[in-house]
Protein backbone atom coordinates (compact mmCIF):
# COMPACT_ATOMS: atom_id res chain seq x y z
CA UNK A 1 0.00 0.00 0.00
CA UNK A 2 0.72 3.80 -0.96
CA UNK A 3 2.30 5.22 2.06
CA UNK A 4 1.14 9.11 1.74
CA UNK A 5 3.56 12.05 2.45
CA UNK A 6 1.56 14.98 3.79
CA UNK A 7 2.08 18.86 3.99
CA UNK A 8 2.63 20.74 7.05
CA UNK A 9 -0.60 22.66 8.00
CA UNK A 10 0.93 26.12 6.03
CA UNK A 11 1.71 24.53 2.83
CA UNK A 12 -1.54 22.75 2.88
CA UNK A 13 -3.47 25.78 3.27
CA UNK A 14 -1.72 27.50 0.94
CA UNK A 15 -2.38 24.66 -2.06
CA UNK A 16 -5.99 24.69 -0.59
CA UNK A 17 -6.34 28.22 -1.68
CA UNK A 18 -4.71 27.64 -4.89
CA UNK A 19 -7.50 25.39 -5.43
CA UNK A 20 -10.02 28.01 -4.46
CA UNK A 21 -8.19 30.42 -6.66
CA UNK A 22 -8.55 27.94 -9.53
CA UNK A 23 -12.37 27.34 -8.69
CA UNK A 24 -13.43 30.13 -8.91
CA UNK A 25 -13.75 30.88 -13.19
CA UNK A 26 -16.19 28.05 -12.75
CA UNK A 27 -17.80 28.87 -9.80
CA UNK A 28 -19.10 32.15 -11.67
CA UNK A 29 -20.61 30.22 -14.79
CA UNK A 30 -23.26 29.20 -12.87
CA UNK A 31 -25.75 31.88 -13.64
CA UNK A 32 -24.99 31.98 -17.00
CA UNK A 33 -27.16 32.05 -19.99
CA UNK A 34 -27.27 28.89 -22.24
CA UNK A 35 -26.55 29.22 -25.83
CA UNK A 36 -26.91 27.22 -29.20
CA UNK A 37 -26.35 25.40 -30.40
CA UNK A 38 -26.07 21.85 -28.22
CA UNK A 39 -26.47 23.40 -24.26
CA UNK A 40 -29.90 24.89 -25.60
CA UNK A 41 -30.98 21.86 -27.34
CA UNK A 42 -30.24 19.29 -23.94
CA UNK A 43 -31.87 22.15 -21.59
CA UNK A 44 -34.94 22.06 -23.95
CA UNK A 45 -34.99 18.02 -23.67
CA UNK A 46 -34.88 18.46 -19.90
CA UNK A 47 -37.52 20.73 -20.19
CA UNK A 48 -40.03 18.89 -22.24
CA UNK A 49 -39.28 15.50 -21.05
CA UNK A 50 -40.35 16.77 -17.51
CA UNK A 51 -43.53 18.73 -19.15
CA UNK A 52 -44.61 15.40 -20.68
CA UNK A 53 -43.71 13.60 -17.46
CA UNK A 54 -42.58 10.68 -19.93
CA UNK A 55 -39.08 9.84 -18.95
CA UNK A 56 -38.33 7.21 -21.35
CA UNK A 57 -38.91 8.82 -24.66
CA UNK A 58 -36.25 11.42 -25.65
CA UNK A 59 -38.62 15.08 -27.09
CA UNK A 60 -36.39 17.52 -29.28
CA UNK A 61 -38.67 20.89 -29.95
CA UNK A 62 -41.46 18.49 -30.09
CA UNK A 63 -40.37 15.45 -31.87
CA UNK A 64 -38.60 12.26 -31.15
CA UNK A 65 -35.03 12.27 -30.63
CA UNK A 66 -32.16 9.63 -31.07
CA UNK A 67 -29.19 11.16 -31.66
CA UNK A 68 -27.34 10.60 -27.50
CA UNK A 69 -28.47 8.36 -25.41
CA UNK A 70 -30.89 9.12 -22.24
CA UNK A 71 -28.82 9.66 -19.01
CA UNK A 72 -27.67 13.28 -19.36
CA UNK A 73 -31.14 14.11 -19.85
CA UNK A 74 -32.45 12.35 -16.72
CA UNK A 75 -29.99 14.49 -15.10
CA UNK A 76 -30.85 17.66 -16.17
CA UNK A 77 -34.75 16.57 -15.82
CA UNK A 78 -34.14 15.64 -12.09
CA UNK A 79 -32.40 19.25 -11.54
CA UNK A 80 -35.25 21.35 -12.97
CA UNK A 81 -37.52 18.80 -10.71
CA UNK A 82 -35.75 20.12 -7.76
CA UNK A 83 -34.64 23.52 -8.49
CA UNK A 84 -36.91 25.21 -11.18
CA UNK A 85 -36.29 25.46 -14.66
CA UNK A 86 -33.77 27.94 -15.74
CA UNK A 87 -30.11 29.04 -16.26
CA UNK A 88 -28.56 27.50 -12.31
CA UNK A 89 -30.65 24.39 -12.51
CA UNK A 90 -29.17 23.09 -15.95
CA UNK A 91 -25.54 24.20 -15.26
CA UNK A 92 -25.95 22.59 -11.48
CA UNK A 93 -25.34 18.88 -12.31
CA UNK A 94 -22.64 19.60 -14.39
CA UNK A 95 -20.89 21.71 -12.02
CA UNK A 96 -21.04 19.19 -9.26
CA UNK A 97 -19.89 16.55 -11.81
CA UNK A 98 -16.99 18.09 -12.39
CA UNK A 99 -16.14 19.26 -8.92
CA UNK A 100 -16.89 15.32 -8.39
CA UNK A 101 -14.12 14.70 -10.68
CA UNK A 102 -11.49 17.27 -9.52
CA UNK A 103 -12.06 14.85 -5.90
CA UNK A 104 -11.60 12.26 -7.82
CA UNK A 105 -8.54 13.24 -9.94
CA UNK A 106 -6.97 13.98 -6.35
CA UNK A 107 -7.89 10.57 -5.22
CA UNK A 108 -6.42 8.92 -7.90
CA UNK A 109 -3.54 10.61 -7.19
CA UNK A 110 -2.71 9.56 -3.77
CA UNK A 111 -3.74 6.33 -4.79
CA UNK A 112 -1.58 5.49 -7.28
CA UNK A 113 1.54 7.60 -5.78
CA UNK A 114 0.98 9.24 -2.28
CA UNK A 115 1.92 12.62 -2.38
CA UNK A 116 -0.13 14.76 -0.97
CA UNK A 117 1.28 17.61 -2.68
CA UNK A 118 0.95 15.98 -6.36
CA UNK A 119 -2.54 15.32 -5.66
CA UNK A 120 -3.27 19.09 -5.31
CA UNK A 121 -0.71 19.80 -8.18
CA UNK A 122 -2.97 17.30 -10.14
CA UNK A 123 -6.39 19.09 -9.13
CA UNK A 124 -5.28 22.23 -10.04
CA UNK A 125 -3.99 21.64 -13.35
CA UNK A 126 -7.46 19.92 -14.19
CA UNK A 127 -9.26 23.09 -12.66
CA UNK A 128 -7.28 25.25 -14.74
CA UNK A 129 -6.93 23.48 -18.22
CA UNK A 130 -8.72 25.64 -20.64
CA UNK A 131 -10.76 22.59 -21.81
CA UNK A 132 -12.18 21.75 -18.40
CA UNK A 133 -13.45 24.79 -18.13
CA UNK A 134 -15.24 25.20 -21.87
CA UNK A 135 -16.64 21.79 -21.25
CA UNK A 136 -18.24 23.65 -17.87
CA UNK A 137 -18.95 26.96 -19.39
CA UNK A 138 -20.90 25.25 -22.02
CA UNK A 139 -22.24 21.85 -21.13
CA UNK A 140 -22.46 19.37 -23.76
CA UNK A 141 -23.30 15.48 -22.92
CA UNK A 142 -19.37 15.00 -22.91
CA UNK A 143 -18.83 17.29 -19.60
CA UNK A 144 -20.30 14.36 -18.19
CA UNK A 145 -18.97 11.55 -19.62
CA UNK A 146 -15.64 12.90 -18.31
CA UNK A 147 -17.00 12.84 -15.00
CA UNK A 148 -17.84 9.16 -15.62
CA UNK A 149 -14.69 8.23 -16.87
CA UNK A 150 -13.23 9.83 -14.31
CA UNK A 151 -14.96 7.87 -11.40
CA UNK A 152 -14.65 4.57 -13.32
CA UNK A 153 -10.81 4.98 -13.03
CA UNK A 154 -11.27 6.16 -9.05
CA UNK A 155 -13.25 3.19 -8.56
CA UNK A 156 -10.60 1.03 -10.79
CA UNK A 157 -7.50 2.22 -8.26
CA UNK A 158 -9.80 1.95 -4.81
CA UNK A 159 -10.32 -1.70 -6.10
CA UNK A 160 -7.02 -2.29 -6.91
CA UNK A 161 -5.11 -0.29 -3.85
CA UNK A 162 -7.90 -0.99 -1.24
CA UNK A 163 -10.63 -3.98 -1.81
CA UNK A 164 -12.11 -5.52 -5.02
CA UNK A 165 -15.11 -5.24 -4.35
CA UNK A 166 -15.06 -1.25 -5.54
CA UNK A 167 -14.30 -2.79 -9.33
CA UNK A 168 -18.14 -3.37 -9.00
CA UNK A 169 -19.04 0.38 -9.12
CA UNK A 170 -16.19 0.68 -11.59
CA UNK A 171 -18.28 -1.48 -13.90
CA UNK A 172 -21.34 1.10 -12.78
CA UNK A 173 -19.80 3.99 -13.95
CA UNK A 174 -18.91 2.38 -17.45
CA UNK A 175 -22.41 1.56 -17.37
CA UNK A 176 -23.71 5.24 -16.36
CA UNK A 177 -20.84 6.67 -19.40
CA UNK A 178 -22.60 4.00 -21.74
CA UNK A 179 -26.11 5.65 -21.55
CA UNK A 180 -24.28 8.82 -21.32
CA UNK A 181 -22.49 9.41 -25.00
CA UNK A 182 -22.36 5.43 -25.84
CA UNK A 183 -19.50 2.41 -26.15
CA UNK A 184 -16.95 5.14 -25.37
CA UNK A 185 -17.09 4.76 -21.88
CA UNK A 186 -15.93 0.98 -22.21
CA UNK A 187 -12.98 1.72 -24.84
CA UNK A 188 -11.16 4.26 -23.13
CA UNK A 189 -10.59 1.94 -20.13
CA UNK A 190 -10.69 -1.15 -22.01
CA UNK A 191 -8.11 1.08 -24.24
CA UNK A 192 -5.58 1.75 -21.02
CA UNK A 193 -6.59 -0.96 -18.05
CA UNK A 194 -6.60 -3.60 -20.54
CA UNK A 195 -3.43 -2.37 -22.37
CA UNK A 196 -1.64 -1.92 -19.51
CA UNK A 197 -2.96 -5.64 -17.77
CA UNK A 198 -1.80 -6.99 -21.26
CA UNK A 199 1.39 -4.58 -21.74
CA UNK A 200 2.60 -6.05 -17.86
CA UNK A 201 0.99 -9.78 -18.56
CA UNK A 202 -0.72 -9.14 -14.88
CA UNK A 203 -2.87 -11.67 -15.39
CA UNK A 204 -3.32 -11.95 -11.41
CA UNK A 205 -5.15 -8.57 -11.89
CA UNK A 206 -7.15 -9.61 -14.39
CA UNK A 207 -8.49 -12.18 -12.53
CA UNK A 208 -8.96 -10.44 -9.47
CA UNK A 209 -11.52 -8.11 -11.51
CA UNK A 210 -14.65 -9.93 -10.76
CA UNK A 211 -15.41 -9.87 -14.68
CA UNK A 212 -18.50 -12.28 -14.59
CA UNK A 213 -21.01 -10.07 -11.94
CA UNK A 214 -18.90 -6.56 -13.50
CA UNK A 215 -20.29 -7.88 -17.36
CA UNK A 216 -23.73 -8.08 -16.38
CA UNK A 217 -23.84 -4.71 -14.34
CA UNK A 218 -21.85 -2.76 -17.03
CA UNK A 219 -24.71 -4.12 -19.43
CA UNK A 220 -27.71 -3.55 -17.38
CA UNK A 221 -28.40 0.13 -18.42
CA UNK A 222 -27.29 0.02 -22.21
CA UNK A 223 -29.64 -3.18 -22.38
CA UNK A 224 -32.27 -1.56 -21.43
CA UNK A 225 -31.98 1.59 -23.12
CA UNK A 226 -31.71 -0.37 -26.47
CA UNK A 227 -34.87 -2.01 -25.30
CA UNK A 228 -36.82 0.93 -25.29
CA UNK A 229 -34.97 2.12 -28.43
CA UNK A 230 -35.80 -1.32 -30.23
CA UNK A 231 -39.48 -0.03 -28.99
CA UNK A 232 -39.20 3.30 -30.79
CA UNK A 233 -37.23 3.19 -33.64
CA UNK A 234 -36.90 -0.63 -34.39
CA UNK A 235 -33.86 -2.46 -35.25
CA UNK A 236 -31.80 0.99 -36.28
CA UNK A 237 -32.08 2.67 -32.50
CA UNK A 238 -30.12 0.36 -30.65
CA UNK A 239 -28.12 -0.28 -33.81
CA UNK A 240 -27.37 4.18 -33.93
CA UNK A 241 -26.92 3.77 -30.01
CA UNK A 242 -23.91 0.88 -30.12
CA UNK A 243 -22.54 1.13 -33.38
CA UNK A 244 -23.38 4.27 -36.00
CA UNK A 245 -23.12 7.06 -33.29
CA UNK A 246 -19.98 5.47 -31.66
CA UNK A 247 -17.51 3.82 -34.14
CA UNK A 248 -19.20 5.19 -37.46
CA UNK A 249 -17.47 8.26 -36.68
CA UNK A 250 -14.24 6.22 -37.91
CA UNK A 251 -15.53 5.10 -41.28
CA UNK A 252 -19.27 6.05 -41.55
CA UNK A 253 -20.09 8.27 -44.61
CA UNK A 254 -22.64 10.46 -43.20
CA UNK A 255 -19.61 10.98 -40.67
CA UNK A 256 -16.90 11.38 -42.97
CA UNK A 257 -16.40 15.32 -43.16
CA UNK A 258 -12.44 15.40 -42.93
CA UNK A 259 -9.60 14.07 -41.93
CA UNK A 260 -6.68 15.62 -40.28
CA UNK A 261 -4.06 13.67 -38.59
CA UNK A 262 -2.95 16.33 -36.38
CA UNK A 263 -6.45 17.71 -35.17
CA UNK A 264 -6.75 16.33 -32.02
CA UNK A 265 -3.10 16.87 -30.83
CA UNK A 266 -3.75 20.57 -32.00
CA UNK A 267 -7.09 20.20 -30.14
CA UNK A 268 -5.02 19.03 -26.99
CA UNK A 269 -2.47 22.15 -27.23
CA UNK A 270 -4.72 24.28 -26.41
CA UNK A 271 -7.47 21.97 -24.21
CA UNK A 272 -4.73 21.42 -21.42
CA UNK A 273 -2.70 24.48 -22.38
CA UNK A 274 -1.73 25.24 -18.52
CA UNK A 275 0.40 22.27 -18.45
CA UNK A 276 1.17 21.37 -22.17
CA UNK A 277 4.09 23.12 -22.33
CA UNK A 278 6.14 21.23 -19.35
CA UNK A 279 4.21 18.37 -20.04
CA UNK A 280 6.00 18.46 -23.75
CA UNK A 281 9.40 19.55 -22.18
CA UNK A 282 9.24 17.20 -19.57
CA UNK A 283 8.79 14.30 -21.96
CA UNK A 284 11.58 15.01 -24.34
CA UNK A 285 13.88 15.43 -21.39
CA UNK A 286 13.20 11.81 -19.76
CA UNK A 287 12.63 10.19 -22.70
CA UNK A 288 15.89 11.14 -24.79
CA UNK A 289 18.02 10.53 -21.48
CA UNK A 290 16.28 7.46 -20.69
CA UNK A 291 17.45 6.38 -24.45
CA UNK A 292 20.65 7.42 -23.94
CA UNK A 293 21.41 5.55 -20.53
CA UNK A 294 19.67 2.27 -21.87
CA UNK A 295 19.37 2.50 -25.50
CA UNK A 296 16.26 0.89 -28.07
CA UNK A 297 18.06 -3.36 -27.41
CA UNK A 298 17.62 -3.05 -24.21
CA UNK A 299 14.28 -0.96 -24.09
CA UNK A 300 12.86 -4.02 -26.39
CA UNK A 301 14.27 -6.47 -24.10
CA UNK A 302 12.85 -5.52 -20.83
CA UNK A 303 9.69 -5.43 -22.65
CA UNK A 304 10.20 -9.17 -23.56
CA UNK A 305 11.56 -9.86 -19.92
CA UNK A 306 8.21 -8.23 -18.29
CA UNK A 307 11.42 -5.95 -16.52
CA UNK A 308 8.47 -2.92 -16.67
CA UNK A 309 6.07 -5.32 -14.56
CA UNK A 310 6.18 -2.69 -11.68
CA UNK A 311 5.61 0.40 -13.51
CA UNK A 312 1.61 1.79 -14.29
CA UNK A 313 1.01 2.60 -17.30
CA UNK A 314 -2.91 3.39 -17.01
CA UNK A 315 -2.46 6.85 -16.90
CA UNK A 316 -0.38 7.05 -20.02
CA UNK A 317 -1.94 4.83 -22.18
CA UNK A 318 -5.19 6.32 -21.02
CA UNK A 319 -3.89 10.37 -22.37
CA UNK A 320 -1.29 9.53 -24.98
CA UNK A 321 -2.86 5.60 -26.76
CA UNK A 322 -6.31 7.19 -26.92
CA UNK A 323 -4.86 9.91 -28.53
CA UNK A 324 -2.96 8.61 -30.87
CA UNK A 325 -6.08 6.65 -31.76
CA UNK A 326 -9.22 8.83 -31.82
CA UNK A 327 -6.60 10.99 -34.72
CA UNK A 328 -8.01 8.61 -37.22
CA UNK A 329 -11.80 9.78 -36.07
CA UNK A 330 -13.11 11.25 -39.61
CA UNK A 331 -15.72 13.44 -37.37
CA UNK A 332 -13.44 15.26 -35.35
CA UNK A 333 -14.71 17.28 -32.86
CA UNK A 334 -12.74 19.64 -30.21
CA UNK A 335 -14.58 17.98 -27.19
CA UNK A 336 -13.45 14.84 -28.01
CA UNK A 337 -10.16 15.74 -26.27
CA UNK A 338 -11.94 16.43 -22.98
CA UNK A 339 -12.39 12.63 -22.32
CA UNK A 340 -8.65 12.33 -22.00
CA UNK A 341 -8.12 15.92 -19.43
CA UNK A 342 -8.02 14.24 -16.46
CA UNK A 343 -5.54 11.84 -16.95
CA UNK A 344 -3.36 14.67 -18.42
CA UNK A 345 -3.82 16.32 -15.03
CA UNK A 346 -2.63 12.95 -13.38
CA UNK A 347 0.46 13.14 -15.38
CA UNK A 348 1.26 16.88 -15.36
CA UNK A 349 0.91 16.29 -11.47
CA UNK A 350 3.68 13.68 -11.19
CA UNK A 351 6.12 15.68 -13.76
CA UNK A 352 5.12 19.03 -11.93
CA UNK A 353 6.18 17.42 -8.42
CA UNK A 354 8.85 16.38 -10.07
CA UNK A 355 10.59 19.27 -11.64
CA UNK A 356 9.42 21.41 -9.18
CA UNK A 357 10.29 19.77 -5.64
CA UNK A 358 12.89 17.33 -6.41
CA UNK A 359 16.06 17.63 -8.32
CA UNK A 360 15.86 15.41 -11.17
CA UNK A 361 14.38 17.74 -14.07
CA UNK A 362 14.25 21.21 -12.29
CA UNK A 363 16.33 22.19 -15.46
CA UNK A 364 12.75 22.42 -17.36
CA UNK A 365 10.98 24.51 -14.20
CA UNK A 366 10.85 27.97 -16.17
CA UNK A 367 8.76 25.87 -18.77
CA UNK A 368 6.10 26.10 -16.08
CA UNK A 369 6.18 29.69 -16.24
CA UNK A 370 5.37 30.25 -19.70
CA UNK A 371 1.67 29.23 -19.88
CA UNK A 372 0.95 32.14 -16.85
CA UNK A 373 2.54 34.70 -19.00
CA UNK A 374 0.87 33.59 -21.83
CA UNK A 375 -2.52 34.14 -19.66
CA UNK A 376 -1.42 37.93 -18.56
CA UNK A 377 -0.50 39.09 -21.70
CA UNK A 378 -4.31 37.92 -23.06
CA UNK A 379 -5.79 39.46 -20.28
CA UNK A 380 -4.68 42.74 -20.61
CA UNK A 381 -4.69 42.23 -24.48
CA UNK A 382 -8.58 41.33 -24.37
CA UNK A 383 -9.94 45.10 -23.05
CA UNK A 384 -7.68 46.20 -25.92
CA UNK A 385 -10.22 44.77 -28.32
CA UNK A 386 -13.12 44.99 -26.31
CA UNK A 387 -13.03 48.19 -24.49
CA UNK A 388 -15.80 47.22 -22.03
CA UNK A 389 -13.99 46.65 -18.36
CA UNK A 390 -14.54 49.09 -16.15
CA UNK A 391 -11.36 49.86 -12.88
CA UNK A 392 -12.15 46.30 -11.21
CA UNK A 393 -11.07 43.98 -14.32
CA UNK A 394 -6.99 45.58 -13.44
CA UNK A 395 -7.87 45.42 -9.45
CA UNK A 396 -8.55 41.39 -9.65
CA UNK A 397 -4.98 41.63 -11.25
CA UNK A 398 -3.51 43.92 -8.38
CA UNK A 399 -4.96 41.30 -6.36
CA UNK A 400 -2.91 38.45 -7.85
CA UNK A 401 0.25 40.05 -7.41
CA UNK A 402 -0.32 40.55 -4.20
CA UNK A 403 -1.02 36.89 -3.82
CA UNK A 404 1.89 36.25 -5.43
CA UNK A 405 3.93 38.08 -3.79
CA UNK A 406 2.45 36.64 -0.18
CA UNK A 407 2.28 33.01 -1.39
CA UNK A 408 6.32 33.38 -2.95
CA UNK A 409 7.72 31.96 0.26
CA UNK A 410 5.32 28.71 0.29
CA UNK A 411 4.35 27.84 -3.41
CA UNK A 412 6.98 28.07 -6.36
CA UNK A 413 6.87 31.46 -8.49
CA UNK A 414 6.32 28.87 -11.61
CA UNK A 415 3.17 27.54 -10.48
CA UNK A 416 1.90 31.01 -8.80
CA UNK A 417 2.11 32.83 -12.00
CA UNK A 418 0.32 30.20 -13.74
CA UNK A 419 -2.68 29.78 -11.57
CA UNK A 420 -3.47 33.28 -11.29
CA UNK A 421 -2.97 33.91 -14.71
CA UNK A 422 -5.79 31.77 -15.86
CA UNK A 423 -7.81 32.10 -13.02
CA UNK A 424 -7.84 35.88 -13.86
CA UNK A 425 -7.98 34.69 -17.69
CA UNK A 426 -10.87 32.84 -17.23
CA UNK A 427 -12.50 34.44 -14.79
CA UNK A 428 -12.77 37.34 -17.30
CA UNK A 429 -14.21 34.77 -19.61
CA UNK A 430 -16.71 33.94 -16.82
CA UNK A 431 -17.82 37.62 -15.74
CA UNK A 432 -17.28 40.10 -19.01
CA UNK A 433 -16.58 38.40 -22.37
CA UNK A 434 -19.23 35.12 -22.00
CA UNK A 435 -21.66 37.56 -20.57
CA UNK A 436 -20.85 40.07 -23.62
CA UNK A 437 -21.37 37.40 -25.96
CA UNK A 438 -24.71 36.44 -24.53
CA UNK A 439 -25.88 39.75 -24.83
CA UNK A 440 -26.41 39.31 -28.04
CA UNK A 441 -28.57 36.27 -27.82
CA UNK A 442 -32.26 37.49 -27.68
CA UNK A 443 -34.13 34.45 -27.07
CA UNK A 444 -34.05 34.98 -23.25
CA UNK A 445 -35.35 38.25 -23.31
CA UNK A 446 -37.77 37.11 -26.03
CA UNK A 447 -38.62 34.25 -23.87
CA UNK A 448 -39.86 36.45 -20.89
CA UNK A 449 -42.04 38.31 -23.27
CA UNK A 450 -43.47 35.53 -25.34
CA UNK A 451 -44.43 33.87 -21.86
CA UNK A 452 -46.04 37.52 -20.43
CA UNK A 453 -48.05 37.92 -23.66
CA UNK A 454 -49.04 34.38 -25.08
CA UNK A 455 -49.03 32.56 -21.79
CA UNK A 456 -51.01 29.88 -22.49
CA UNK A 457 -49.85 28.96 -25.99
CA UNK A 458 -47.89 25.90 -26.61
CA UNK A 459 -46.10 26.98 -29.75
CA UNK A 460 -43.90 29.82 -30.67
CA UNK A 461 -43.87 31.17 -34.59
CA UNK A 462 -40.89 32.07 -36.18
CA UNK A 463 -39.64 33.17 -39.68
CA UNK A 464 -36.60 32.55 -41.34
CA UNK A 465 -34.55 31.59 -37.88
CA UNK A 466 -32.19 28.37 -38.19
CA UNK A 467 -34.19 25.21 -36.31
CA UNK A 468 -31.35 24.70 -34.19
CA UNK A 469 -32.05 27.72 -32.08
CA UNK A 470 -33.33 25.56 -29.04
CA UNK A 471 -32.90 28.63 -27.00
CA UNK A 472 -36.30 30.25 -28.27
CA UNK A 473 -38.20 27.24 -26.81
CA UNK A 474 -36.16 26.56 -24.13
CA UNK A 475 -36.58 30.57 -22.62
CA UNK A 476 -40.16 30.67 -23.92
CA UNK A 477 -41.34 27.48 -22.69
CA UNK A 478 -42.79 25.74 -25.57
CA UNK A 479 -42.14 24.20 -29.04
CA UNK A 480 -41.45 26.41 -31.98
CA UNK A 481 -42.01 26.02 -35.18
CA UNK A 482 -41.13 27.92 -38.67
CA UNK A 483 -44.28 29.35 -40.99
CA UNK A 484 -43.06 29.54 -44.44
CA UNK A 485 -46.00 29.96 -46.70
CA UNK A 486 -49.38 31.72 -47.00
CA UNK A 487 -51.39 28.58 -46.76
CA UNK A 488 -49.47 27.63 -43.38
CA UNK A 489 -50.66 31.25 -41.81
CA UNK A 490 -54.13 31.12 -42.98
CA UNK A 491 -54.41 27.70 -41.36
CA UNK A 492 -52.58 28.87 -38.31
CA UNK A 493 -54.33 32.43 -37.76
CA UNK A 494 -57.78 31.23 -38.69
CA UNK A 495 -60.17 32.40 -35.58
CA UNK A 496 -57.12 34.51 -33.94
CA UNK A 497 -56.49 37.79 -34.47
CA UNK A 498 -52.83 38.36 -33.99
CA UNK A 499 -49.96 35.81 -32.80
CA UNK A 500 -46.66 36.28 -32.10
CA UNK A 501 -43.71 35.73 -34.02
CA UNK A 502 -40.10 36.00 -34.09
CA UNK A 503 -38.06 36.95 -37.29
CA UNK A 504 -35.15 38.71 -38.56
CA UNK A 505 -35.97 42.15 -38.97
CA UNK A 506 -34.29 41.97 -42.34
CA UNK A 507 -36.91 39.54 -43.12
CA UNK A 508 -40.38 40.95 -42.27
CA UNK A 509 -40.83 42.45 -45.68
CA UNK A 510 -40.60 39.12 -46.82
CA UNK A 511 -42.93 37.54 -44.18
CA UNK A 512 -45.16 40.55 -44.89
CA UNK A 513 -45.07 39.48 -48.72
CA UNK A 514 -45.98 35.51 -47.89
CA UNK A 515 -49.15 36.65 -45.40
CA UNK A 516 -50.66 39.25 -48.11
CA UNK A 517 -52.64 41.52 -47.78
CA UNK A 518 -54.72 41.60 -44.75
CA UNK A 519 -52.10 40.84 -42.23
CA UNK A 520 -50.03 43.88 -40.84
CA UNK A 521 -47.22 44.34 -38.55
CA UNK A 522 -46.21 45.33 -35.14
CA UNK A 523 -42.54 45.14 -34.01
CA UNK A 524 -42.78 45.25 -30.42
CA UNK A 525 -39.19 44.18 -30.07
CA UNK A 526 -35.94 44.14 -31.42
CA UNK A 527 -32.46 43.49 -30.54
CA UNK A 528 -28.74 42.67 -32.11
CA UNK A 529 -28.27 39.38 -32.54
CA UNK A 530 -24.90 37.22 -32.97
CA UNK A 531 -24.01 33.54 -33.36
CA UNK A 532 -22.42 33.39 -29.89
CA UNK A 533 -21.07 29.42 -30.12
CA UNK A 534 -18.33 31.16 -32.57
CA UNK A 535 -17.61 34.70 -31.71
CA UNK A 536 -15.15 36.38 -34.13
CA UNK A 537 -12.53 39.13 -33.61
CA UNK A 538 -14.46 41.67 -35.78
CA UNK A 539 -17.42 40.82 -33.11
CA UNK A 540 -15.20 41.55 -30.39
CA UNK A 541 -13.79 44.70 -31.49
CA UNK A 542 -16.35 47.33 -30.27
CA UNK A 543 -15.70 49.76 -33.28
CA UNK A 544 -16.44 46.88 -35.75
CA UNK A 545 -19.42 44.93 -34.11
CA UNK A 546 -22.34 46.39 -35.63
CA UNK A 547 -20.63 44.63 -39.11
CA UNK A 548 -21.09 41.36 -37.78
CA UNK A 549 -24.64 41.27 -36.18
CA UNK A 550 -28.01 41.53 -36.94
CA UNK A 551 -31.69 42.32 -35.89
CA UNK A 552 -34.03 39.90 -34.08
CA UNK A 553 -37.19 41.26 -33.60
CA UNK A 554 -40.43 39.98 -31.89
CA UNK A 555 -43.15 40.67 -33.69
CA UNK A 556 -47.17 40.54 -33.89
CA UNK A 557 -48.35 39.07 -37.06
CA UNK A 558 -52.31 40.72 -37.21
CA UNK A 559 -54.93 39.40 -39.24
CA UNK A 560 -57.02 42.51 -40.23
CA UNK A 561 -59.88 42.54 -43.10
CA UNK A 562 -59.99 44.93 -45.68
CA UNK A 563 -56.56 46.71 -45.56
CA UNK A 564 -53.88 46.52 -47.21
CA UNK A 565 -50.75 45.30 -45.07
CA UNK A 566 -48.48 47.26 -43.52
CA UNK A 567 -45.73 47.02 -40.80
CA UNK A 568 -46.14 49.15 -37.46
CA UNK A 569 -43.33 49.82 -34.54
Amino acid sequence: MTQTQTLNSNERLFYRLLLLISSLPILFTLPLDVIDIDSSQYAEIGREMLERLDFFTIYDNGRKYLDKPIFTFWTITASFSLFGIGNIAFRIPALILSFLSVYSVYRISILIWGKERQAYLTSIAYLLAPGFYSMVVDPKIDVYLTAYLTFTYHFYYLGRKKNPNYYLLMYLMMSIGFVTKGPISVVIPALSIGGDILFRRDWKLLLSMKIVPGFFILASLPALWSYLLFLEFNSYGPAFFIWIQSFGRFYKEMYDVKFDPFYFYKSFLWAFFSGVIPMAVYIVYRAFHYYRSVGWKEIFRKIKSNEYFHIDFVIPFWVFLFLFLISFSRFPLPQYIYWILPGAALYFGKLAEESLFASATKRIRPSFMIAGIVYYVGFFLLPIYIQEVGILYYLFFAIGVLFIIICAQVVPIELLVTVTGAALFLGSVSLVYYPLLTSYQPSREIGALVKQWEPDEPVLYTFGISNSKRSYAFYSGRTFRNIYDQGKIEQLWTGREKRLVVVPTDSIPQLLSIAGEGYEIETVFEKESFKVATPTRAFLEKDTRSRTTKKISLIWLKKIQGKTAKITK
